[in-house]
């Protein structure tokens, strides 16, 4: 069954696994101590997940809403016309007028993180509510669904839909678990290679474009000479369009170990670094960035394989800052963090038990790219479920049906 754990296992062993492909030259080899890393955190995700599982507290349940969802809805909608218009414009105009779409500097401060979040859950609640309805009551929720989309369109915020994506993936998955079979796998099979070499065409697109080098899109010259393609994968008979996904796949954890070999971890831990370590790992960035201000370590720069291949994965940071006490701390830390939340929604009896796990299956599976406690847009979604939750037993509480979404 889907749940944070064992998604940090399958997302890691699909990444370390590609690493051994050996199609780049320029990938440190992979240490011993990194491997066994690994295998004790897969070991302790498994039997954390293994709990979850027995349990049985995990299964796709249906659940129904209220009109007040419309006016949650409306609400996103206003709010997002009224920072286009603190904004004069918003980032989609500005790309197709031809000019910097200014994306990263969009909305009212403050503001602008507590709508886009709460517009992630909604759109991923919304989708909840699709697969657990029928008929017109489910073209209602699928328009309203389109509706909640609405501002990554206008913002241009890729990243904040790919993740709101993958929280519905897995709300999909777990609606169709019991129903699965072979044909289904192999058809996810077929649809992830096609998906694969349409990502390297894409990618082949915007680089050969960028460079200007006159390359078509079916020319892969680019992305192997920044990933330092070997002559073995460079006379293999795969298409050069997958050294894409390969690359995307296994960087960060080839970035990893570099930084393994670089860090000098017999270097005194200060108290700086520590707090670098909770602040800026653990917490939010909106929170983090506020309170290392003024701090030696408010950036933490990792060590890079090239400069174009930049991420490796959430654990680099802290192996930076506190060696393999700080990455067991990370790990640990995101591991019982995950378990109570759990606990806590399901104690609370929630119809956004759900909602929550999804996010939480999406940060745990992007921790391969980044940390993704520390970005904003994707932790703060973990507040609405909880927030939710409270005001149903409120509302349940004092007979205020009202209240409810």
């Amino acid at each position: 069954m889907v749940n944070p754990f064992f998604m940090f296992i399958l997302a890691f062993s699909a990444v370390i696994l590609s690493f051994f492909f050996g199609w780049s030259s320029i990938y440190p080899s992979f240490s011993s101590d990194v491997l066994f890393f690994f295998i004790v955190m897969f070991l302790l995700a498994g039997v954390l997940g293994y709990f979850i599982y027995k349990s049985n507290v995990i299964s796709f349940k249906k659940i129904k809403s209220t009109t007040n969802v419309v006016w949650l809805v409306v609400i996103v909608l206003i709010g997002t016309l009224a920072e286009g218009a603190y904004n004069h414009g918003f980032p989609l105009q500005f790309m197709l007028q031809g000019k910097d779409s200014g994306y990263t500097e969009f909305g009212i401060p403050t503001v602008h993180v507590f709508l886009l979040t709460l517009t992630a859950f909604l759109t991923t609640y919304l989708w909840h509510l699709i697969l657990s309805s029928t008929g017109k009551l489910r073209n209602q929720y699928i328009l309203l669904c389109v509706l909640s989309c609405i501002p990554y369109v206008l913002e241009v915020n890729r990243g904040m839909f790919m993740m709101v994506m993958i929280n519905c993936f897995t709300i999909f998955i777990l609606a169709i678990w019991k129903k699965i079979k072979v044909r289904h796998i192999i058809g996810l099979a077929i649809f992830g290679v096609v998906g694969l070499f349409l990502f390297g065409v894409m990618g082949n697109a915007r680089v050969n474009t960028s460079y200007q080098n006159g390359r078509s899109a079916f020319d892969s010259a680019s992305i192997m000479q920044i990933g330092g393609a070997t002559e073995k994968f460079k006379s293999s008979k795969i298409p050069k369009e997958f050294f894409w996904g390969y690359i995307y796949a296994s960087s960060p954890v080839a970035n990893f170990q570099k930084n393994v070999d670089y860090s000098k971890t017999t270097e005194k831990i200060t108290v700086s670094k520590v707090n670098s370590m909770f602040f800026g790992e653990l917490l939010p960035n909106f929170i983090g960035k506020r309170a290392l201000a003024n701090s030696d370590y408010k950036e933490v720069k990792i060590q890079q394989i090239t400069p174009e291949l930049n991420v490796g994965t959430a654990l680099s940071s802290p192996y930076r800052l506190l060696g393999w006490i700080g990455v067991t701390m990370y790990v640990i830390i995101i591991f019982a963090g995950a378990y109570v939340y759990l606990y806590f929604l399901y104690k609370l009896n929630s119809r956004f038990f759900i909602v929550g796990l999804s996010v939480l299956n999406t940060i745990f599976a992007l921790t391969i790219y980044s940390n993704m406690i520390q970005a904003t847009g994707l932790s703060l979604q973990l507040a609405y479920p909880i927030i939710f939750a409270l005001i149903d037993s409120y509302a349940d509480y004092s007979n205020k049906s009202y209240l409810k979404i």
